[in-house]
């Protein structure tokens, strides 16, 4: 478990927690990760009001706020299982500020010239996962940021296919899909010492990345039991294992005879896609005074006074049997102002996710939630 968090991973998972509050109970995904590095650029280059909206917004100092969002996008490029990208597009009628544009990572900067060059960048940066830019780009449109964000991994240890018919609870009365394995890595499921607690099991990939499953009381609102999964990985929710707590949401523990301890994971398969229009909380994002259309909010990116005409994210995130894969595409636009031994008696652990659940894709090495989400309705045949 992470004690600790580097500064710009801290500040974007809070970003991931705040944005779950708001996001509702139906199901959703979200990537704080990917708004996060376009929030810090802004920082830095904004003038009063809008500069301290963005930097407590981004939860940095604006000093730091440039450097803190380059740091985040280098911690992506070198992981083993995530790709990220930072995109800018300057039109004709813009000056942009060239140290701004010198403080960028190189090749990040073209020429703007529509929306199929956009559309072609999404779809490279994602491994075709989401298709379209997130955002309409017109000849109104002076300047435009993004970054694409894609986790991919298989299990260390791959699913079967199985049959999910809870017997209580909200989903009682659906038959559908379902994932399930046997596992040997007790440890994997712990409970969280939240208020409520909750059970978090980790499904581990092959590379640096994990998806931890996150099951809470009946009735618990997404919220609470996703930000009990992020405040456990700076440490400030504690851990037990399942086989000393001996329950926990979702869970089943007893003694077996068998070849060994074992821990079964049963969930259904999910793939999830979400369209979000960041202007409709212009307060979590820090976007208020940087989207109004007066004044000159931007000085340190451009002589020319621009404000934020426009910001959207397209997530998508799918669990199957093999591995997960998840990328998101977030967008800021810019307009002119004006991731066998004997049988002995064992222990086995079930972990059944048979009622709405939320997740959190992790980078291991980091603590960095690259995507988090909540599966809120099962999947049919």
């Amino acid at each position: 478990m992470q004690t600790s968090l580097a500064a710009d991973v801290g500040a974007a998972n809070d970003l991931t927690r705040r944005w779950c509050t708001a996001a509702g109970s139906g199901d959703f995904v979200l990537s704080g990760c990917g708004v996060w590095p376009l929030l810090a650029l802004l920082t830095a280059s904004a003038s009063e009001p809008a500069r301290t909206e963005l930097a407590a917004a981004a939860a940095v100092p604006a000093t730091r706020a440039h450097t803190l969002a380059t740091s985040l996008l280098d911690r992506l490029a070198g992981a083993d299982t995530i790709h990220a990208a930072l995109g800018v597009w300057i039109g004709d009628g813009i000056d942009v500020n060239p140290d701004w544009l010198r403080a960028l990572p190189t090749g990040s900067v073209s020429a703007l010239q529509g929306g199929a060059g956009l559309d072609e960048w999404t779809q490279r940066n994602t491994g075709g996962l989401i298709g379209r830019f997130p955002l309409a780009v017109d000849e109104s449109t002076d300047l435009a940021l993004a970054t694409a964000v894609v986790a991919r991994t298989e299990w260390a240890q791959p699913f079967h296919a199985d049959v999910l018919e809870p017997q209580v609870g909200p989903w009682r009365g659906h038959r559908g899909p379902a994932l399930a394995r046997y596992g040997r890595t007790l440890g994997d499921a712990v409970l969280l010492d939240a208020d409520p607690a909750v059970t978090r099991v980790t499904v581990r990939g092959t590379g640096d990345l994990d998806v931890h499953l996150l099951l809470g009381p009946d009735s618990c609102p997404p919220a609470t039991v996703l930000a009990a999964g992020l405040h456990a990985l700076d440490g400030s929710v504690g851990t037990r294992p399942l086989s000393a707590a001996g329950t926990g949401p979702g869970v089943r523990v007893q003694e077996v005879i068998a070849v060994g301890d074992s821990l079964r994971i049963e969930l259904p398969p999910f793939d999830i896609h979400h369209a979000h229009d960041l202007l409709r909380e212009p307060d979590l994002f820090g976007l208020r005074a940087a989207a109004t259309p007066v004044g000159h909010p931007f000085p340190g990116l451009s002589a020319t006074p621009v404000f934020v005409s426009g910001a959207a994210q397209h997530v998508r995130a799918r669990f199957t049997a093999e591995g997960f894969h998840a990328a998101a595409v977030t967008a800021a636009g810019l307009t002119a102002t004006g991731l066998p031994p004997a049988p002995t008696p064992s222990i086995e652990i079930a972990v059944t996710f048979d009622r709405p659940f939320g997740f959190l894709a992790v980078h291991r090495p980091t603590g960095l939630v690259i995507v988090a989400g909540w599966v809120a309705t099962p999947p049919t045949w």
